[in-house]
């Protein structure tokens, strides 16, 4: 991404925007009504949070179920009310990381629970979890929010609710975002995939190795869900097709995984690589990764949206022209526990229990954090990312709002984790973690059933 390229977006964020002149964070102390949108694992964080800060608050969750990605749905393309569907858990699914960085402050797994915990063991830890601190009755199930408009000094928030079909609009003082990253696929397009008599697919839509037994199958991508359906295709397809250009130590396949190039172009019954190669095959699953989807922003919050970025935000979270609106999970190349942290900040700030810098303050922070990507080459849309300075932004929301300091010891699994799923793709999940101290971890060898899960619901 070109200097003048991130210069104009910066220019076309920045374009009628106003700063208020009131300084400090423009959120009253004791607030009438907070409400969230989602009900995943970042809005139930919310939940906790602004339930423990009294503050009044209300969960808008689109679909009949808590839990967001965590759930397994056997349906595809839309649920059982005929919404899009916003998991995309499949069976057999392991987390790829380990469940130390991924639970919420204070509310641990069972001690003899695996560190690779099954989705669906990771499902009935949220069912707990939402069991355990009473949310349920904050939770405003089938009402699947359509716009989100300012009003001056509150926003009105639209839903749809799926079981009537009617429209209604709430008021809110403040608005926690909490939809997720996982529901909306991107899928290329390449030429001959009309003249394709197989099945092309998202891994948003695939469920279950078995619809695959002694296919021909192609994946596209090699990120976490590209590397994982490899793992459980390989084993009962009659050939596995993989597309991609990830260096890494690839485990020892049977003979009929074949490694490729990207694409080219589609045939009849098959596919052309870049180098000229040619593979027939039944079906085509690209494994390449989802937008954001905030299509329910009205331009009256005073954002530039894209499927890409969003912006301006301070701290990752907080709208700065409109100081009442945050948004949790919408930070790149991060633990889970982030957004746990991210909760506790908003509920935080909507509780009244800190004051934000002033609008010119915040907006002065995010465009150091863009001077910051341009001095490192990164392109517009790593405007969102966190990454490798990831202990630091736990260390500054505990700074600046009181947020429960996650141990930097997160991150040096985090990032050892990163390295060793790359290195060991079939036995990385056979071993168990141990945090002893804010800095160190142990280790251990410990296999065990993939459905292995010791929580009661």
């Amino acid at each position: 991404m070109t200097s003048s390229l991130w210069s104009c977006v910066v220019v076309l964020c920045l374009t009628n925007f106003v700063l208020e002149t009131t300084e400090g964070q423009a959120v009253p102390l004791q607030m009438k009504q907070a409400c969230v949108v989602g009900a995943g694992y970042s809005g139930l964080a919310a939940a906790r949070y602004l339930q423990e800060y009294g503050v009044n608050f209300t969960v808008y969750e689109a679909s009949r179920h808590i839990g967001g990605t965590w759930r397994f749905d056997p349906h595809v393309g839309t649920d059982e009310d005929g919404l899009p569907l916003f998991t995309s858990m499949y069976k057999k699914l392991r987390t790829n990381t380990p469940r130390q960085t991924m639970e919420y402050a204070g509310f641990k797994f069972p001690d003899d629970a695996p560190s690779y915990p099954s989705g669906g063991c990771f499902y009935k830890y949220l069912k707990n979890f939402v069991k355990y601190f009473d949310l349920m009755k904050n939770i405003q199930l089938r009402s699947l929010v359509t716009r989100i408009k300012w009003a001056e000094d509150y926003w009105n928030v639209t839903y749809m609710n799926t079981e009537d079909k009617n429209y209604y609009t709430d008021a809110c003082n403040f608005i926690i975002i909490a939809s997720g990253q996982y529901s909306r696929p991107i899928r290329p397009t390449f030429e001959g995939e009309d003249l394709f008599k197989g099945n092309i697919m998202h891994s948003h839509d695939y469920k279950d190795p078995e619809t695959f037994r002694d296919r021909k199958v192609l994946i596209v991508g090699a990120g976490a869900s590209g590397l994982d359906l490899a793992t459980h295709l390989v084993n009962v397809t009659n050939k596995l097709v993989h597309s991609h250009h990830l260096i890494y130590n690839q485990p020892n396949f049977p003979s009929h995984y074949v490694k490729k190039p990207d694409i080219d172009s589609f045939t009849a019954d098959g596919v052309i690589f870049q180098d000229g190669s040619y593979e027939e095959v039944e079906d085509v699953i690209f494994c390449t990764g989802y937008e954001y989807d905030h299509t329910f922003l009205d331009e009256s919050a005073g954002l530039t949206v894209s499927g890409k970025f969003l912006l301006p935000l301070y701290q990752h979270i907080v709208n700065i022209r409109h100081p009442t609106m945050t948004f949790l999970g919408v930070v790149k190349k991060v633990i889970t526990r982030v957004m746990d942290a991210q909760a506790q900040y908003a509920a935080a700030l909507a509780g009244g229990l800190f004051e934000l810098p002033s609008q010119e303050t915040m907006l002065k922070t995010w465009l150091d954090h863009v001077r910051t990507l341009r001095n490192q080459h990164l392109r517009i849309i790593d405007v969102n990312l966190v990454g490798d300075d990831m202990d630091y932004y736990f260390a500054n929301l505990t700074s600046e709002a009181g947020v429960v300091r996650a141990p930097p010891v997160l991150k040096v699994i985090r990032d050892f984790n990163a390295k060793n799923r790359l290195d060991d793709l079939l036995n990385y999940r056979d071993y168990d973690y141990e945090i002893l101290d804010d800095l160190h971890y142990d280790r251990k060898y410990n296999p065990r059933p993939e459905d292995t899960c010791p929580i009661e619901l």
